[in-house]
């Protein structure tokens, strides 16, 4: 693709996918640009605006090689790795034809060079299968009370016996009830304005307590600090939450090393159901690696003029 013109308008090909789903309009809803390789990170920036996905994917690597380099932007900002636009990525590719529905590949991204697995399921489908970045769980910069109340909350609705902690750009909060985190309205200025002093961008939250008996967490992610209010489904939040369930003993690694499949819900609040699936690696109490699986469908196609 030649770079446009000063003043130019360009006419691109845009596919909106639903991610950690195979219903439309469910789950986490990701636009894909498959031929961004001359973009410039305003023009992206731009078609992200206008696609309104909580994430739009750009694919800057050509189609079909097995290296994967993408670019990701919310309608605010660009960030360094998001989950079920790389689910999203991968099935469209693997549904055009472009990589197989089975086979490992790199994806090259501003958070690294992340290993990706595709899983044949079903006639047609792939679950896609993505090794997740790995950081630091810490102390919150910000007194969970101050938080709580911000989110439409109280602090009495904390999980005493798991902690608070952050996690990359966000905090990850322990609830006691799914009533609870169902009850939750977030004041997303407020928020927003709390949280970006310390780099902060949203707030995780989730709960034990879940909808489906196969399930080890339920959960709901606020990123006002992205321009997103609300995101539906998460995929890299769910990775870090696998390895913060294991290292407490929620998800339950053999002594000698191993490992564990968990699935997460998400998004039902907000009528978005999604389920992600969590593949920790490691010992008791000592998780070494997560990945993230998820299934999509592909919604729509179309252009756009940016």
């Amino acid at each position: 693709m030649r770079p446009p013109r000063q003043g130019e308008v360009r006419v691109m090909q845009v596919t909106i996918v639903d991610a950690f789903t195979q219903t439309p309009g469910a789950g986490n809803r990701a636009g894909v640009v498959l031929d961004a390789a001359g973009l410039d990170a305003a023009a992206m920036q731009r078609i992200a605006a206008a696609v309104g996905a909580s994430e739009t994917a750009f694919l800057l690597s050509p189609p079909g090689e097995s290296l994967v380099r993408l670019r990701y932007f919310t309608p605010t900002d660009e960030i360094d790795f998001c989950g079920h636009a790389t689910v999203a990525t991968f099935h469209l590719l693997a549904e055009r034809g472009l990589l197989g529905r089975s086979g490992t590949y790199r994806l090259e991204c501003a958070a690294g060079t992340l290993d990706v697995e595709l899983e044949p399921v079903g006639a047609k489908g792939s679950r896609v299968w993505i090794v997740t970045p790995r950081n630091p769980f810490l102390e919150s910069p910000v007194p969970v009370e101050q938080v709580m109340a911000l989110v439409g909350g109280t602090a009495a609705m904390v999980d005493p016996s798991l902690p608070v902690r952050r996690n990359a750009h966000r905090l990850m909060i322990p609830l006691r009830r799914q009533a609870d985190v169902w009850e939750l309205a977030p004041k997303g200025g407020a928020l927003a304005e709390l949280l970006a002093p310390h780099g902060v961008k949203g707030v995780y939250v989730f709960t034990r307590e879940t909808r489906e008996a196969g399930s080890v967490a339920h959960s709901r992610y606020f990123v006002p600090g992205l321009g997103v209010a609300e995101d539906p489904v998460t995929g890299s939040a769910s990775g870090p939450l696998g390895m913060y369930l294991a290292s407490h003993g929620v998800v339950a690694l053999p002594a000698g090393g191993g490992t564990v499949r968990a699935r997460i819900e998400q998004g039902d609040a907000i009528g978005k159901p999604g389920r992600v699936e969590v593949e920790v690696t490691g010992s008791a109490g000592q998780p070494e690696r997560a990945r993230i699986g998820g299934v999509a469908v592909t919604v729509l196609e179309g252009t756009l003029r940016a």
